[in-house]
C-alpha cells in the first residue's frame, strides 16, 4: 500500500468514526484532497461551535443565566451537551424564584452530578404542583368542617358525622404529607402529636372506612380490642390511623372474595411509663412468597409487574409504616404463607397518663396552641392573596371569628396594587397563582419604596410543603410560612406576633 493509500485510509477512518461519514471511494491525490477538506471543515466546526459553548457558560458566571445554547444539524457529542445544558436552563427558569437561589442552583452546573440534581429538581417541582392540586381543596374539606363542628346548633349525630370527616380528612393529609416528606422522615426531622385519642372511635372509623369495599367482596371483617386497654391512649392517633389503614388495606387489596380479615389490638405489657399494646392484622389473601418478606417494607417494591398492575398502589404503603413505627419506639413482623394469608404484628408503647401530663406537654403545646391575647385600638385589617375562591371564603370566615377584616384578591400583581392603594396591616400569601405568584409578588412588595409599605409583614400560606420552600421563602422577604390545611388558632397566633413585633 502506498504512502498515498495509507494517509487516506487514516484520514478515511478517522471522519469515519468522529462523523459516520465517507466522502470518498477511490484511492487518488483528489480523494485526499477532499477527505482533508471535510476534516478540516468538521474541526472548524466543532472549534467556532466549542468557542460559542465556552463563552455562553461564561456568561452564565457574569450573570447571564438564560442563553441557550445553539443546536447545529451534526446530532455529535457536543449537542447532546447542548441539549442537557438547555434542558437544564428551562429547569432553571421555572424553579428559580430569587437571585440567591439561581446563585445556588448555577454554582452547581460545573459539577459532575448536573444530570441527577436536575431530575431531583423535577421531582420536587411535581411534588411540589401534586401537593398544590390535593392540598388546596383539602385545606376546604377540613377547614369548613372545623367551622361547621364548632356550630352549637349541631345534633349528635350531625357532630359524630362531620367529625369522621374530620378524621378521615386528618388521615388523608397525613398520608399525603408522608408521601411528600419521605425524606425527611428519614432524616429523622418527624414530630409525633401526643394527645388523648378514644380506641373505638378510631378503630369504628377505620371499620366504616372500609366497610363498602369488604362487602363488596363478601369479606369478613372483625374487630377485636382487648378490654384490659384503657377507653383512653395517649399518642398520636392519625398516625396510629395511618397504620391501621395501610395494613388493612393492603388485607383488602390482596384477599379474594369472601375470605377474612381481623384486627386484634391486644394489651401486651405494662411498664412504669407505658402501656404496651399488640396489634395484629390478619388476612386470607395471596399470601407473600418467603424470598420477598425481608423486602416487603423497602421502598416502591411490588411483588411482581403483574401485581403492581392488576391490584395497583405505590409501594410506599408499608415502608412509611415501618418508619412511623420505629420513630415511635415500637416494632413491625411480617409472617405469610402462600395462598394461605398475611400476618403483620405491630407492637407500640404508649405513655400513661401522668408521663404524658409531664414528658409529653411541649407536644400538647405545638398540637393546639391557644389564642394569644391583643388588645388594639382598630380593627385589624389583612390583605389575602388567593386564586381559589373556596379557600378565599374559608380564610375570610376563620378570620371573622377574630374580628379581623380581611380583603381577597386573586393574584399576586393584584395583591402588589393593592398594597399600594390600601393600608393594610399584614398580607396572607398563597405561593402558586396566575398571573404573578407569591415569590415574586412578596419580592415586589419587598421592592417598594414606602418604607411602611414594604416593610408590612407578609406570612406565605400555601399548599406547597417541598423542602425548599421555607428556605424560598426567606429569599423574598416572607416573615413566616403556614401550610394548608391551616390551623385558625395558628394562624391568628402567628398574625398577632408579627403584628406586636410591628
Amino acid at each position: 500500500m502506498s504512502k498515498l493509500q495509507q494517509i487516506l485510509t487514516l484520514v478515511r477512518s478517522i471522519n469515519e468514526d468522529e462523523f459516520q461519514e465517507q466522502i470518498t471511494f477511490g484511492d487518488s491525490l483528489d480523494d485526499v484532497y477532499e477527505e482533508l477538506l471535510f476534516l478540516a471543515d468538521k474541526i472548524a466546526s466543532k472549534k467556532s461551535r466549542t468557542a460559542i459553548i465556552v463563552e455562553q457558560i461564561s456568561n452564565c458566571f457574569a450573570g447571564d443565566f438564560f442563553n441557550y445554547l445553539p443546536i447545529s444539524d451534526a446530532h455529535d457529542e457536543l449537542d447532546v451537551f447542548c441539549m442537557g445544558f438547555n434542558t437544564y436552563i428551562e429547569e432553571l427558569k421555572s424553579a428559580m424564584v430569587s437571585k440567591k437561589l439561581m446563585e445556588t442552583i448555577n454554582g452547581k452546573l460545573v459539577e459532575e452530578k448536573v444530570r441527577s440534581e436536575q431530575l431531583a429538581l423535577s421531582r420536587d417541582q411535581f411534588l411540589s404542583n401534586m401537593s398544590h392540586e390535593i392540598r388546596t381543596p383539602l385545606n376546604g374539606i377540613i377547614g369548613f368542617t372545623d367551622l361547621l363542628l364548632n356550630s352549637s346548633s349541631l345534633d349528635p349525630e350531625e357532630k359524630y358525622q362531620l367529625e369522621y370527616i374530620k378524621m378521615s380528612g386528618d388521615i388523608l393529609l397525613v398520608i399525603i404529607n408522608d408521601i411528600l416528606d419521605l425524606a425527611k422522615i428519614e432524616s429523622g426531622q418527624f414530630i409525633l402529636s401526643i394527645k388523648p385519642f378514644n380506641l373505638n372511635q378510631l378503630t369504628r372509623l377505620i371499620y366504616d372506612t372500609f366497610s363498602i369495599k369488604t362487602q363488596e367482596k363478601e369479606i369478613d371483617f372483625q374487630i377485636a380490642i382487648d378490654k384490659k386497654l384503657p377507653a383512653v391512649l395517649y399518642g398520636d392517633s392519625v398516625r396510629i390511623s395511618q397504620i391501621l389503614f395501610n395494613l388493612i388495606s393492603n388485607s383488602v387489596k390482596f384477599t379474594a372474595a369472601k375470605g377474612k380479615i381481623s384486627l386484634k389490638i391486644k394489651f401486651q405489657d405494662e411498664e412504669d411509663d407505658f402501656y404496651i399494646v399488640k396489634i395484629i392484622v390478619k388476612d386470607s389473601g395471596i399470601g407473600i412468597p418467603s424470598d420477598k418478606l425481608d423486602s416487603v417494607f423497602d421502598p416502591f417494591i411490588q411483588l411482581t409487574d403483574d401485581e403492581s398492575r392488576k391490584y395497583g398502589g405505590t409501594g410506599l404503603g408499608l415502608t412509611i409504616i415501618k418508619k412511623i413505627i420505629n420513630i415511635m419506639n415500637g416494632d413491625i413482623q411480617v409472617k405469610s404463607k402462600i395462598d394461605v394469608g398475611t400476618k403483620f404484628i405491630v407492637t407500640l408503647p404508649f405513655p400513661k397518663n401522668d408521663y404524658y401530663l409531664s414528658a409529653s406537654k411541649s407536644f400538647l403545646d405545638k398540637e393546639k396552641p391557644s389564642t394569644v391575647k391583643f388588645d388594639v385600638n382598630r380593627k385589624i385589617k389583612v390583605l389575602l392573596v388567593e386564586d381559589n375562591r373556596i379557600n378565599q371564603i374559608l380564610a375570610q370566615k376563620v378570620l371573622s371569628k377574630f374580628n379581623i377584616d380581611c380583603v381577597a384578591v386573586a393574584n399576586g400583581k393584584l395583591a402588589v396594587d393593592a398594597v399600594v392603594q390600601e393600608d393594610f396591616d399584614l398580607v396572607l400569601m398563597d405561593l402558586m397563582m396566575p398571573v404573578m405568584n407569591g415569590y415574586e409578588a412578596s419580592s415586589a412588595i419587598r421592592s417598594l419604596r414606602n418604607h411602611t409599605k414594604k416593610n408590612i409583614p407578609i406570612v406565605a400560606l400555601s399548599a406547597v410543603v417541598t423542602a425548599s420552600v421555607t428556605d424560598a421563602c426567606k429569599a423574598v422577604g416572607i416573615d413566616r410560612y403556614i401550610s394548608k390545611p391551616f390551623d385558625s388558632d395558628e394562624l391568628y397566633n402567628v398574625i398577632i406576633e408579627l403584628l406586636k413585633k410591628r
